[in-house]
Parts: structure tokens; sequence; C-alpha cells
């Protein structure tokens, strides 16, 4: 961010805060009085429209008003940055996770907060210096330049804690873990809206902006499985001390999930939020699931259940639209195959809702959308409940970062589990329980992403006029534990 010296082109620009798309112009025109917004095209929005947005010019810049960060000292405390980011972080195998958790001691939590603890800063700064060496104009656009921020602030504050060697003090860094997921739970509705918006101005090709969210989005992945694993073993360690867990163990944060009782319990939060747009619900498809029918497998809840959301939800969504008003039977249904082999479980999700053209196939697997798509996507993420728009990070009058702790998340009064499991539903939850009509456009491009983390594939085949094939494989993750996830810093 700081280490460029460029200056911005004079080209499309997005001003996050207010939501839309503004067109800078290189030469004044002469024969127009120049007025604070004259650089806004005069076609393109009302007086007021532009008096409005030319308030927020001054945040265009390099130190934006809203920033706790930015500010011209940062230059020069960027060279602890670039200390940690060229530190390689220290893989990490499930079959790592699963003997560590199998029988905890105290040496056991105490090594694991300090793994934490040093490994925390050295994954945050690799991602702050890819965000530096991005171009100007797509480093400084509002949502990723609150990544950057919530980044920094992370940072900073985590370098700066000291080796842990007791119980009482482990039990202070976890309260601080538990309220650095709270601080960054905002994180991942900015990424997707920052995306958004690049797409629209063009900064960056398409093929660049798929590879930067798909590092993004695996990176923060493997830092919250570290932060929550290490949260759930010292509970773990709080209630039972010394418990031997059964040989499949690989975490509390894993579960056993049966896979047909999963989709159903998707299937119906998927109806819940179509049913006030499509009050018929005795009409609604059906879901139907054969094939093997007692698979089970250990999976992370929240992913598995957005992953499954996503597809049903195209589902639905395209068999309503297209049989809905051709017939007043109940319309086709949803049909679900479960294939169980030894390493892998293989869902394939059928639909008759019309397919998907060939040309557009592609695109639904791209953080890059069309103009159009992307301004109404923008405008829907606004409408989510909840949305923080602004972080509320806080600093010292020195420019120290401070992790805040707040009253309802002392130690004691909820317990560490409890908490991960709130945090881990958070932003995850939110997109799920959406309303139909805000349509983000990402949620194949995310869960590609999410599927392939685990190392797993999710792919799709289409035969326009009748229907798609989506098909999701997830490998096992107790029969793949020597592969390495959490390295993916």
């Amino acid at each position: 961010m700081l280490t460029r010296l460029s200056k911005p082109k004079p080209n499309l620009k997005l001003l996050g805060q207010t939501g839309c798309s503004i067109y800078h112009r290189s030469v004044h025109n002469k024969y127009s009085p120049i007025t604070a917004h004259s650089y806004i095209h005069n076609d393109f929005m009302s007086s007021i429209s532009k008096e409005e947005i030319a308030k927020h010019l001054k945040n265009l810049g390099p130190f934006p008003t809203y920033s706790n960060i930015l500010n011209p000292q940062h230059f020069y405390q960027n060279a602890v940055l670039m200390e940690y980011s060229k530190r390689h972080p220290h893989p990490v195998s499930l079959r790592q996770l699963a003997g560590y958790g199998n029988t905890l001691t105290k040496q056991k939590i105490l090594n694991s907060a300090n793994f934490v603890r040093i490994e925390l800063p050295i994954r945050l700064a690799m991602r702050i210096r890819d965000l530096q060496t991005l171009p100007f104009g797509v480093v400084n656009n509002f949502h990723l330049a609150q990544i950057y921020e919530s980044y920094y602030h992370s940072f900073n504050a985590f370098r700066k804690i000291p080796a842990i060697h007791s119980i009482e003090e482990n039990d202070k860094f976890c309260e601080t873990l538990v309220n650095l997921l709270d601080d960054h739970l905002f994180n991942l509705s900015h990424l997707m809206m920052g995306a958004l918006e690049v797409s629209i101005a063009k900064s960056l090709p398409q093929a660049e902006l798929d590879k930067f969210m798909s590092q993004m989005l695996r990176s923060r992945i493997s830092r919250r499985i570290i932060v929550e694993q290490h949260l759930s073993l010292s509970q773990n360690y709080r209630t039972n001390p010394y418990a031997q867990k059964p040989a499949n163990y690989i975490g509390e944060i894993f579960h056993d999930c049966k896979a047909a009782e999963h989709f159903n319990v998707v299937a119906d939060m998927v109806k819940a939020t179509l049913a006030p747009h499509f009050p018929e619900v005795e009409r609604m498809p059906a879901l139907e699931i054969e094939g093997d029918l007692n698979t089970h497998f250990q999976f992370m809840v929240p992913h598995l259940h957005y992953l499954l959301h996503e597809i049903l939800r195209n589902s639905f969504v395209a068999t309503i639209k297209t049989h809905s008003k051709m017939t007043s039977k109940i319309l086709p249904p949803v049909k679900v195959t479960i294939i169980d082999s030894k390493k892998q479980v293989l869902f394939r999700i059928s639909d008759q809702g019309g397919g998907i053209h060939h040309d557009d196939l592609k695109n639904v697997w791209s953080f890059g959308k069309k103009p159009d798509t992307s301004r109404q996507s923008l405008a829907n993420f606004h409408q989510i409940p909840g949305l923080q728009l602004y972080s509320n990070l806080q600093v010292t009058p020195a420019g120290s970062s401070i992790v805040s702790s707040q009253a309802e998340r002392i130690l004691g009064s909820t317990s560490l589990s409890e908490q991960s499991v709130r945090n881990t539903h958070s932003t995850l939850h939110h997109f799920i329980a959406r309303e139909y009509s805000l349509k983000l456009g990402m949620g194949l491009a995310m869960c590609s992403v999410y599927a392939d983390y685990w190392n797993g594939e999710l792919s799709m085949n289409s035969l326009e006029g009748y229907g798609c094939d989506t098909s999701l494989m997830l490998t096992k993750l107790g029969y793949h534990t020597n592969v390495i996830q959490l390295d993916r810093a």
C-alpha cells in the first residue's frame, strides 16, 4: 500500500462508502465551470449525488480520514512487517492435530498457545504484503482498505504478545483470540464487495482477481482453524484434562456428519428463505435423496452447510422460476445422489431448472462479474442485516493496536467452546440466512475455494433447456490426515 509511489490512474474508481461507481475525468471540460465535483460525468448522476460523493474525495488518498493505521508514519512502521513477511509459516496436517489433541497435558496447551502466538503474525504479514503490492487503484478500494486495516491491526497486536508460561496466561490469550474472531467477522463481506468493485472498475484482470481472492480466502480459513482449534483444546483441558480421545479424533471443531440429515436440514433452510416469495410451500420442489443413505464423515459443519446451501439454493430457485408458472402441480424434485467410497464422498445434485448457457457456465466460478451484475450484488450486500461497514478497531494515542475486551466475552461467563462455535457460524450463517432476493453472485465461486481447501472438488454440467448436475466431492479427513491443510497461509 505505502511501498508503491505511482499515482492512481485517472480512470473508473469506486467509492465503497456510497456503494456506487463514479467516473474520473482525465481532463476538465474547459467550457464548463469547475466545481468540487466536476470530475463526475454529467450524465451519470444528479447534482445532489455529485455533491454528496465529492465529500469523500479526501478518502481516496493514501491517508483516508477513517483510518487509524494509515498515516504518514506508516511507511516507517512497515519495516517491522517486512521482517515478518520473509519468515515461513509452519505447515500443519490434520494428522498432527489428531495426535496432538488425543491426550492433553498442561505442556501441550502451552505449546499450542505459543504456536498460535508466533504463527498468526507471520501469516498476517504475508497477506498484508500481498495487499501492499497490488495496484494502488485496487488496494485503495474502500473495502479492501478495511481488510488492510483489520489485518495490520491484528498483526501489531499479536506480535507484541509475550511468551505464554501458565494456564492463567493462556486463558487471557484465549480471550484475546475470541475477540480477534469477533473483530474479523466483517472481513469476508468486505473482501467480496471489494472484488465486485474491482471487477466493475476492471482494475485487475479477471484471472489475477480470482487468484487474489482464492489466496485470501484460503489463508482466512487456515488462520481461523488454527485459532478455533486452540480454543477447543483449551476448553477441553479446562473441563476434562488428560482425557483419552478415540483413535479417529481430529479435533472438536470437526463433527461426524451424516450426509442425508445435513442435506435435509439445509433444504429446510433454503425453503424458509424462499417461502415469502413463493408462498405455495406445498408445491415447492421436494428433495429426493438416494444412494448410500448411511454415509457419514468428519467435517466442519459451517463449511458443509454453506457448500450445500449455495448448491441447493441455486437448484430450488431455478426449478421454481422455470416451472412455477407452467403448472399448478408440485414442481419437479431436486435429486441428490450420495456415493460413499473409502477416501471420498461424492454428492450429485440434479435439477430441472432449465440449465445454464454454455458460455455463461465458466463465469459462475469467477469472482469477476459483469458490471450490471456486480452493481446489483453490491446493492444487495448493503441490505444484509448487521453488515458492518467500518471497523471498530482501537489504537492507543501512541498508535499501538488494542484488541478490545467486552464484558460479555469475559472467560467464565461463556465457555471458550461456545464462543468458538458462535464465531464459527457468524459470517457464513449471515449469508445462508439472507433473504432470497439478496443475490450476491459469488456463491459457487466461494464454494469452489472452500471445497478445494479440503482437497475436494466442485463442478457443474448443464443441459441448456433442461437442468444442471452439480457434483461435490469431499475428501474424508480421517483417511487423509497426513495431507497438509493449514500450510495455506
